[in-house]
């Protein structure tokens, strides 16, 4: 969104909550563009409106942010729905499949399958342990993708040029101790 727009956005938040003190002043304004800035604008309104629709307190920049990365990307699966996902892809394609399977299957559940193995979760003889494995994975992966689709993809190149630039520095001696 461009400044206009994010003017827009920015009025009608403090018209929905005028009794707080939101965006007070020039500064607040620009740190919150900054950080909201590449959202498209009917994202964001959206974003806005859903909240507004469904809190009584203002929204955090997180919390927009959140709001707009479900409405951009949709709900990802609960665990238990991606574990019946697995289940039925166990039942229709078995062992002798595991491609097909693994393609029937949504991203995330996918990787922990991979992690998993589909053929050890094929000839499991406890569902009870793989349904509690494939949880934990699952959560995992669900809160990382939840963050990867919140944060704005220029930050995310920052972050990774950061922690490029920190591995070079260790690999040059250019460390604490060097």
């Amino acid at each position: 969104m461009d400044k206009r727009e994010f003017g827009l956005l920015a009025s009608a938040l403090r018209t929905y909550y005028p009794k707080e003190n939101i965006l007070p002043n020039k500064e607040a304004m620009q740190l919150w563009y900054r950080e909201l800035h590449d959202i498209p604008f009917p994202v964001a309104e959206a974003a806005l409106r859903k909240w507004v629709s469904t809190n009584k307190w203002s929204p955090s920049i997180a919390e927009v942010r959140e709001t707009a990365a479900t409405i951009q990307h949709g709900e990802l699966p609960d665990w238990d729905e991606a574990w019946e996902q697995v289940c039925k892809a166990i039942r229709k394609f078995g062992f002798y499949e595991p491609r097909k399977a693994l393609e029937s299957l949504d991203p995330l559940a996918r990787q922990c399958v991979d992690r998993l193995g589909f053929r050890n979760l094929c000839v499991s003889e406890n569902p009870v342990a793989d349904r509690a494995n494939f949880r934990d994975c699952y959560k995992v992966l669900l809160h990382r993708e939840q963050v990867n689709q919140q944060v704005a993809l220029p930050l995310q190149d920052a972050i990774k040029q950061i922690q490029e630039k920190g591995l070079m520095m260790l690999e040059d001696g250019g460390g604490i101790d060097g």
